[in-house]
């Protein structure tokens, strides 16, 4: 079983509304829908989409100014999405994707400006 935070620290997180891929069922669980976030941090604009039940995580960021593609983040197998900071002024995640042989973690900082850290460890 992936392990998400809830509903809530992804408000607090990204500082907005999702849109709900299913937003005609009220009864269904955010875990179980798809949430996409919208949002900048006056630098870069951000695109987050989140499958909680799927492990599904993808994260696009462009240059503000230019709308050039920074980044594009699409992780079909997260097992651990952990928020490390959450402040008015930082914010972060760490990304977790275990395989057979390695582990791979992936820091991604939102503010004060877009980071982002790959790496990957043996675990045998």
């Amino acid at each position: 079983m992936t392990i998400f935070p809830e509903e809530n620290d992804f408000l607090s997180l990204f500082e907005c509304e999702p849109t709900l891929l299913d937003n005609t069922s009220k009864n269904l669980p955010f875990y179980y829908n798809e949430a996409t976030y919208r949002f900048s941090n006056g630098e870069e604009d951000f695109i987050v989409t989140l499958s909680p039940s799927y492990g599904e995580v993808k994260i696009q960021v462009t240059q503000r100014l230019t709308n050039r593609l920074l980044s594009l983040l699409d992780l079909k197998r997260v097992d651990k999405f952990e928020i490390t900071v959450d402040k008015k002024d930082h914010s972060g995640v760490l990304l977790t994707v275990v395989n057979e042989d390695s582990q791979q973690m992936i820091e991604v900082n939102f503010k004060p400006y877009f980071k982002q850290i790959f790496k990957e460890h043996f675990i045998r």
